[in-house]
């Protein structure tokens, strides 16, 4: 396979998916389908849902996170390339006391501080990332949350930062 697949940003995606899945291993929050579970991950969007309200309760998202890639930029020679990346994430928390906040910021709050850290992003075997990298985070990493009390019991929130991928090098054909 050409090295080029490898330093795509769909590839430092499903890379970047791969990295918070470990990050967050063994947590688990509440989900309109009830109890607890782990996050999902999605690159780009979530899936279109089918069926009717009672045959997908199950097939809630939340909680989730949406790795959303924006926009990019290829300098001008050997630089490597910038892509934005927006972090989506999405919680549930039915409680009357209207604190699902606090989860959300513990989740911003692990991925900024798991990124500040080390900010090139594991590349987990098997994950379609595997190939390319590596991957790094760039700072500043930018926050936000979702403060609309219409919106419990979902709280939302994002994080934004420019990743940075390999450049990709012109080829010199043989003659």
């Amino acid at each position: 396979m050409n090295e080029l697949y490898g330093m795509t940003a769909e590839f430092a995606a499903d890379a970047l998916a791969a990295d918070l899945e470990e990050l967050f291993a063994g947590q688990l929050f509440r989900s309109s389908a009830g109890g607890e579970r782990a996050i999902r991950y999605f690159v780009n969007d979530l899936p279109v849902r089918t069926g009717n309200d009672e045959d997908r309760s199950q097939d809630a998202p939340e909680p989730y996170i949406i790795v959303r890639i924006g926009e990019g930029t290829i300098p001008e020679g050997d630089a490597a390339q910038e892509v934005q990346i927006v972090l989506v994430v999405a919680l549930y928390d039915d409680r009357p006391d209207r604190q699902g906040y606090r989860d959300l910021l513990h989740i911003i709050q692990e991925i900024a501080a798991r990124y500040c850290k080390n900010p090139v992003i594991r590349i987990r075997p098997g994950s379609a990332g595997a190939r390319g990298g590596p991957y790094t985070v760039k700072k500043p990493i930018q926050w936000a949350i979702w403060n609309d009390s219409k919106a419990h019991p979902y709280y939302l929130g994002a994080v934004e930062f420019q990743l940075e991928i390999p450049t990709i090098c012109p080829e010199v054909p043989f003659t």
